[in-house]
């Protein structure tokens, strides 16, 4: 049942499940060590993904009651490994609310650790999770850092809850190479952010910058007293390179007045001077008060367009 689920696969299918799961017990009697000494059930994501080999397209499955709490960040550096939702498999697709969840364990938000997840491996896939973090350290940064090559993703939720009143972190950063991004969920609205954060920010570390990539379906999320927070944001001319396609972004920051959530100005904004790299938005939504107007360098739209917006909602008559 589950290979079917999966589909083909030339390697191995890791199973994990959270502490605690009421049918762990059972699953475990169905993925017991295999031919080769490998043991394939698992109740700690990070022993699971070290039993994984670079490039044998290898599946971790991860089961979608509790949460996977992580002692440290996972850098996954190996290459071609899957990783994917149980539940995400079982519902067809789940598009939100992804059960399957990633985060740091308490002793893990207070060490130097950048982010929950973070990818520098080529031709990895995350499918159907929910990557969380609630870094208290000075140095967390992100729910999950994207600094690898073909990275593929599925319907992955990304969220730090954490420094709410900071502008230096976000919910996901990326400088990727040839990424490719299908129905992501950028960012929360359960918490007020009161500093302009972004929620996917294009940050270069080096020279390892953003490039070549695809997102499709993306939607975005927040709720902000801080009018000028954008929900993308691309943090200076070495940041991005070659072309970038956004294809039907919805941006939302949800309104609470008892929050004191204030209309945002730009859902993006560009780095001033970008000249290496571009953005291309194909029919975008937002309910933003302009789309990209106050530092638009190489960022281009395509869809309902006036002088300053593009495809914002309006009040309904």
């Amino acid at each position: 049942m589950l290979a079917k689920l999966i589909g083909a696969t030339f390697g191995k299918t890791f199973v994990v499940m959270a502490p605690g799961d009421q049918h762990a017990d059972r699953i475990a009697e169905l993925f017991t060590t295999d031919n080769d000494g490998d043991v394939r059930f698992f109740t700690d994501l990070a022993a699971a993904y070290a039993a994984t080999v670079s490039n044998r397209h290898d599946v971790i499955v991860i089961g979608s009651q509790g949460s996977h709490d992580l002692d440290t960040m996972l850098t996954t550096s190996k290459s071609r490994v899957n990783f994917v939702g149980l539940d995400f498999l079982l519902t067809g697709g789940r598009k939100t609310a992804q059960r399957a969840r990633i985060n740091l364990s308490t002793a893990g938000n207070l060490l130097d650790l950048a982010s929950t997840i973070t990818n520098t491996g080529t031709g990895n896939s995350f499918r159907g999770l929910k990557v969380s973090n609630s870094g208290t350290h000075a140095n967390s940064i992100a729910a999950f850092i994207d600094e690898g090559e073909a990275t593929f993703t599925d319907c992955l939720s990304t969220m730090k809850f954490t420094d709410l009143n900071v502008a230096t972190v976000a919910d996901f950063i990326c400088r990727a190479d040839s990424f490719d991004y299908e129905r992501p969920e950028f960012g929360f609205d359960t918490l007020v952010q009161s500093a302009a954060r972004p929620t996917l920010w294009f940050k270069n570390s080096g020279t390892t910058r953003a490039k070549n990539g695809r997102i499709a379906d993306p939607k975005f999320v927040c709720s902000s007293s801080e009018a000028t927070k954008s929900f993308i944001k691309i943090e200076n001319t070495s940041s991005l390179a070659f072309q970038t396609i956004i294809e039907r972004p919805i941006f939302v920051n949800a309104l609470i007045s008892s929050a004191s959530a204030a209309a945002l100005t730009d859902a993006v904004t560009s780095a001033s001077g970008l000249v290496d790299g571009n953005i291309l938005i194909v029919q975008p939504a937002s309910n933003t008060t302009n789309l990209c107007a106050t530092t638009t360098d190489q960022i281009q739209v395509s869809g309902p367009v006036s002088s300053a917006q593009a495809g914002e909602a309006v009040t309904p008559t």
